[in-house]
Formats: structure tokens, C-alpha cells, sequence
């Protein structure tokens, strides 16, 4: 269950980026840390981050967050790593 959840971690990312803003402006999270110390956080502007990166906007990206290009790669990584462990677990 748990390789299937890594390996979904692309496909999903993907998928959400397409969904329209207005659709997903109304289930935002708001960050605690940002509420109590109204400081942001590391996490802030991540997954606008990322939704930006996906459609190819850099700059905008960068400025919502810049670990976002970090994240996007991590997320990528650890969904191919696992696709692959899982077709060799499948195929022998």
C-alpha cells in the first residue's frame, strides 16, 4: 500500500495542477504558523509552487516559494523510484 501511494504522488500532483483555481480556493488549508506568528513558513506557497512550475511560470513560482522546484523534484523521484521497484517486483 505503501509503494502504490509513492507511485501516485506524480500522477496526482499532475492531475491537481490542471483542476481550476476557483475549484480549489475553497478547500485551502490556512497555515497555522502563518495565523499564531503571522510569519510564513518554510511550507508556504508550495503547492502554488508547484502549480506554477507545472504550467511552465518560473518566475511565479520562485515567488511563491522556492523550495518548490526542490519539492517538484523530490516528488517526482521518489513516484519514479517506486514505479520502477514496483514493475521489477511484478515482472520477476
Amino acid at each position: 500500500m505503501d509503494s502504490l501511494f509513492k507511485i501516485s504522488l506524480a500522477p496526482v500532483t499532475v492531475i491537481y495542477s490542471y483542476i481550476p483555481e476557483n475549484i480549489i480556493s475553497s478547500f485551502q488549508v490556512p497555515c497555522l504558523f502563518k495565523t499564531i506568528i503571522d510569519c510564513e513558513c518554510y511550507g508556504c506557497g508550495i503547492t502554488r509552487g508547484i502549480k506554477s512550475l507545472l504550467h511552465l511560470n518560473f518566475d511565479e513560482s520562485l515567488k511563491y516559494n522556492s523550495f518548490s522546484f526542490i519539492i517538484l523534484i523530490l516528488i517526482m523521484t521518489i513516484s519514479v523510484f517506486e514505479l520502477n521497484k514496483y514493475l521489477k517486483l511484478i515482472i520477476f
